[in-house]
């Protein structure tokens, strides 16, 4: 009979270690005579933290901080007048021509609740350490920030974390992320695999992931696109009291370990922060892209919001912009602009703008006499338009400059011709 018993007691530890690791279905609970199930008992032993309070779900029993945000100030001190609704992040996300654009879009782009803002803090960057212990939601309702943040309080505990998180995801139909779309939504996505949870709030919604309008829009100004360069540089936000990322592993396992709360505080500030920089930075770009540019204007600033205005078909503001930074003559990217700018003028309907378009790459070519996209351009248009002695005279000159330079550069050159210089 003893050794039935130990028998018995041996599986059911490795049954709540399987369980623990996702290995296992949920266990259909116990139902006391009633009919109603019991309420499920705090792991002994299980830290507190402040402020989180215990939510019922199906799988037991989430732990929620709800905190409302005013992001007026951060707003005001980022240049930016106002959230950016939920149209404007569709134009920061996608282009006109893209599959997704406008398909099953809600009529109530901007209403209440219709954007919501995801930021996790994990164990780890990769491998079976990346566990979600604290997932931030937060949902914009005029100028304050509803934030929902939802703590492992034990990691057996997970599913019901995981349960609460997608309860909130599945009404918002526009999600905002700080590179999402590689990290954040995939943690959340093979969590929920292993605990054998749905994953379709996760699945098949406009998705606005910020990184990639930052790389476009502001790469060479910021060099590394973290968002904690974007908060510096372009909302000139400063933070106080959180912890660096890099912290909140060794913090979490701390807290779980019986350390006091304060171990974990900076951490639950930290996941506050992101949410706010996240928010205010989807305000940020959609103001620069309207023509509010973050001051003060760096050089490269008008060509890349020229090009990213003439890949979503605003073309007549792009070319304002593509002036502006050729009139600026700081290099490389007056050339970038100009280039641009000459190949619209020249594929035009206006008579003057072949015209122009031979001016800009003039006028390039003697900025920099190595440019060669300039000169081959020219000499190109010099020739449809009849002037074969001038066109002749620039590809002589590009010969003897194409010696002087080598093959082994020549093949580095921005532009270079399939056929070769």
């Amino acid at each position: 009979m003893t050794e039935a018993a130990d028998r018995a007691a041996t599986i059911a530890e490795l049954r709540r270690r399987l369980a623990r690791l996702g290995g296992l279905a949920r266990a259909t609970p116990q139902l006391s005579p009633a009919g109603e199930a019991p309420p499920p008992a705090t792991p002994p032993g299980a830290p507190e933290q402040p402020e989180f309070r215990a939510e019922r779900v199906a799988d037991g029993t989430a732990w929620v901080r709800r905190v409302s945000i005013d992001l007026g100030p951060f707003l005001e001190r980022a240049g930016a007048p106002a959230p950016a609704g939920a149209g404007q992040l569709l134009h920061l996300a996608y282009a006109p021509g893209d599959p997704s654009w406008g398909e099953g879009l809600p009529s109530a782009r901007d209403s209440d609740g219709a954007v919501a803002v995801l930021d996790i803090e994990t164990l780890g960057l990769r491998g079976s350490g990346v566990l979600a212990f604290l997932v931030g939601i937060g949902v914009p309702h005029g100028s304050r920030l509803h934030v929902d943040q939802l703590l492992l309080r034990d990691p057996g505990d997970e599913a019901a974390m995981l349960t609460a998180v997608l309860a909130r995801l599945s009404t918002p139909w526009l999600l905002v992320t700080y590179n999402g779309r590689t990290f954040d939504l995939p943690v959340l996505r093979s969590r929920c695999i292993v605990n054998r949870l749905g994953i379709a709030p996760l699945e098949g919604r406009m998705h606005c992931d910020l990184l990639a309008p930052v790389r476009r829009l502001f790469r060479d100004r910021l060099g590394a696109c973290t968002l904690r360069h974007a908060e510096v540089l372009l909302l000139g936000m400063e933070r106080e009291g959180d912890a660096p990322g890099y912290e909140a592993p060794a913090r979490y396992r701390a807290w779980l370990s019986g350390r006091a709360p304060d171990a974990l505080e900076p951490v639950v500030l930290h996941n506050q922060l992101d949410l706010c920089a996240t928010m205010v930075l989807a305000a940020r770009l959609a103001a620069h892209v309207e023509g509010r540019l973050v001051e003060p204007v760096h050089p490269a600033d008008r060509y890349h919001l020229g090009a990213h205005l003439e890949r979503r078909g605003v073309e007549d503001t792009a070319e304002v912009h593509y002036r502006a930074a050729l009139a600026a003559a700081a290099g490389p990217w007056d050339a970038h602009a100009g280039h641009r700018l000459a190949r619209r003028l020249r594929r035009g309907r206006d008579p003057g703008g072949a015209a122009e378009a031979m001016a800009i790459w003039s006028e390039l070519w003697r900025r920099q006499p190595h440019d060669l996209r300039a000169a081959r351009s020219l000499a190109v248009s010099l020739e449809r338009a009849g002037a074969l002695g001038e066109a002749i005279a620039i590809c002589e000159r590009c010969l003897r400059l194409c010696a002087e330079i080598g093959e082994w550069r020549l093949s580095r050159l921005r532009g270079a011709p399939r056929g070769g210089w």
